[in-house]
């Protein structure tokens, strides 16, 4: 059961034990090789995936999967639902329905923000489990905003196997951050949608790479103000597609970021808002 499915089907709670905590951050150097993402407008959700993923759809949220069939990044939206919800209840009764393997190993208390009917209560958590045979880590956000009997709970993960995970969590947060409401009034019945936002540029040895290569800091800072993972949203001037290219593809000796399709072309700022 997808994650986006299993919120269009909730009915049941189910608490889960604490976990510790605070969230482990890697500082060591990692190998850049982070791939170029293509902008994709569905009919409900904007987002964006590397070339060849598969990519599903419904008013509830977005799945997006690796070829590989362990990668994947998922958002859902779950609307009005009876009772009261806490962060770590809504994570746990998801668990229990999409992969009763994944444990909590670290969680953290993000800041509250403005919500539907009371401010989102939003909570970050890493797991570890295994998929399909494969041992998996798994990084979570879990929003809830709640009142008067109902709650809205959004979720937003990405998850990779064990193995490549230092290098996969330096580029799936802006894959699962790219995730944005296009056409709020059809999304999980609401006319009005206002998603917590998590800052995804939490990892050491992603910027100690930068700094090797050579990144200014003043790219490192704009990198943390802009919470795009260190991707730049970029466009084709001839097709219009959008492209977020990572900071470490620029080449200084063309002046720009070259063109995934046309290489011997360059791409240019995105217009603002695209």
């Amino acid at each position: 059961m997808t994650l986006r499915n299993f919120c269009a089907a909730l009915a049941s709670a189910v608490l889960l034990s604490a976990a510790p905590p605070g969230l482990a951050v890697d500082a060591k150097p990692v190998a850049l090789n982070r791939p170029v993402l293509e902008t994709h407008q569905g009919q409900y959700f904007r987002w964006s995936t590397p070339k060849g993923w598969a990519m599903k759809e419904t008013t509830n949220g977005v799945d997006l999967f690796a070829p590989n069939g362990t990668t994947f990044v998922s958002s859902a939206l779950l609307a009005g639902g009876f009772g009261d919800m806490t962060p770590q209840q809504f994570l746990a009764m998801t668990m229990r329905q999409v992969n009763p393997t994944m444990q909590v190993t670290a969680n953290r208390r993000l800041g509250d923000q403005p919500g539907i009917m009371s401010p989102w209560r939003t909570e970050e958590y890493e797991l570890a489990g295994t998929y399909n045979g494969v041992p998996v880590r798994m990084n979570a956000t879990v929003g809830v905003s709640s009142a008067y009997g109902r709650y809205w709970a959004t979720m937003t993960l990405y998850q990779s196997p064990a193995a490549n995970w230092p290098q996969d969590r330096t580029w799936l947060p802006a894959v699962a951050q790219s995730i944005a409401v296009t056409n709020p009034r059809q999304v999980a019945g609401a006319d009005r949608v206002m998603l917590p936002r998590n800052n995804p540029l939490d990892n050491s040895g992603l910027i100690e790479s930068w700094r090797q290569k050579g990144l200014s800091e003043d790219r490192i800072s704009q990198a943390r103000r802009e919470l795009t993972m260190g991707y730049e949203r970029m466009q084709d001037p001839a097709t219009g597609r959008h492209y977020d290219m990572p900071y470490e593809t620029y080449d200084a000796g063309a002046g720009g970021y070259r063109n995934p399709m046309r290489p011997t072309e360059l791409l240019r700022k995105a217009p603002t808002g695209e």
